[in-house]
């Protein structure tokens, strides 16, 4: 019977996915600071910012 409930159910909202980091083993929202994506991360959004600043000063 369960089957049948599973196929033919209604739910009322979708379950929320939850991404998780391949390396820490921890939500995405909840890294850990050895993670080295985490850190990478943050090294490429620093880059990105600092590129933008530069750009932004006239010459």
């Amino acid at each position: 019977m369960s089957f049948f409930q599973k196929l033919f159910s209604r739910k009322s909202q979708p379950r929320q996915r939850i991404r998780i980091c391949v390396e820490c083993g921890m939500p995405v929202a909840e890294h850990k600071d050895w993670c080295s994506i985490l850190r990478t991360q943050r090294e490429y959004e620093r880059k990105a910012a600092a590129s933008q600043t530069a750009s932004r000063e006239p010459a």
